[in-house]
């Protein structure tokens, strides 16, 4: 097993390619697609307060 494997990294670019999924998703409904670029941001607040 590769011994630099940085499972924070992995995890936030699984998240990341969700979120962006579920976006493109939601893209006819506004207030879905406004959900989720609320979440989107939150996750990526909370993921730089993980890496830290």
């Amino acid at each position: 097993m590769d011994q630099n494997f940085d499972i924070q990294a992995y995890m936030t670019k699984g998240v990341e390619r969700v979120v962006a999924d579920a976006i493109k998703a939601t893209f006819k409904n506004p207030k879905e697609s406004a959900f989720m670029v609320r979440f989107a941001a939150a996750s990526k607040a909370a993921s730089k307060r993980r890496a830290k």
